[in-house]
């Protein structure tokens, strides 16, 4: 599927998934906010900051992500997805995940964007996701007719793990997670990213959030040993 098709495809899935709640008579509208400042290592860059803002908004068995991250080397993300749930069993439902993604290396001139569709299945203690995604890397530059400068990764395998100690539901969680992706990047298959999280309740609507990451540290998939630790801290907000 090209982009363009992917992307016409998630911007009527916005106001389809909308109208579908509303005829079925249920306005069950809630929504997330998440605050959260990063500090990250590699040698690339060696100490770095940033800062992230997630967005979700439920529209009933609905969910719209939108997700924002700035690195003090010049590096920005956008991601928007969009991804209805399908209650399959008691305490379990499956999820189809259409996503649009773009980094931004502004030092370098340099972005990538990718296009992904995948699907899932969440418990209480485990979310499991599969999928495949499109990487296309590109200059700032560049003429709109010269293909020389860009690279195309036309199938890369997604795949994530998430296992919860609590439980997602519970007050305060401890989560592992094994993928090659997360809001902000993904990577190939044999480059995973490993992260240990948790979650506090500490009032009706607020969390704190913290998450501790190890993922690949080159550049565009560059081949490297050493792996980039990135430690995210934060606030989440419940509308």
């Amino acid at each position: 599927m090209g982009k363009k098709q992917l992307f016409f495809l998630l911007i009527c899935l916005f106001p389809m998934m909308a109208l579908n709640a509303q005829k079925a008579g249920r306005h069950e509208i809630s929504a997330d906010v998440t605050a959260q400042g990063l500090v990250g290592y590699n040698n690339t860059y060696r100490w770095y900051e940033g800062v992230d803002l997630k967005g979700v908004l439920h529209v009933d068995n609905n969910d719209f992500y939108l997700n924002l991250e700035a690195l003090t080397p010049n590096v920005y993300s956008v991601g928007l997805s969009v991804r209805p749930n399908i209650e399959l069993c008691r305490n379990g439902f499956g999820y189809i995940d259409v996503s649009l993604h773009s980094r931004f290396f502004v030092s370098y001139k340099v972005y990538e964007y990718v296009y992904s569709a995948s699907m899932g299945f969440k418990m209480r203690h485990f979310d499991v996701q599969l999928g495949l995604f499109t990487k296309v890397i590109d200059g700032f530059n560049r003429d709109w007719d010269a293909l020389e400068f860009t690279l195309t990764e036309a199938f890369n395998f997604l795949y994530k793990l998430r296992i919860s100690v609590m439980g997602f539901d519970n007050p305060w969680d401890i989560y592992l997670t094994g993928a090659n992706f997360n809001e902000f990047e993904y990577e190939r298959m044999l480059s995973p990213l490993f992260s240990l999280g948790g979650r506090w309740d500490f009032k009706e609507r607020w969390s704190a959030v913290a998450e501790g990451t190890l993922k690949p540290a080159g550049m565009f998939h560059g081949a490297v040993k050493f792996y980039e630790a990135v430690l995210r801290i934060g606030i989440t907000y419940r509308l």
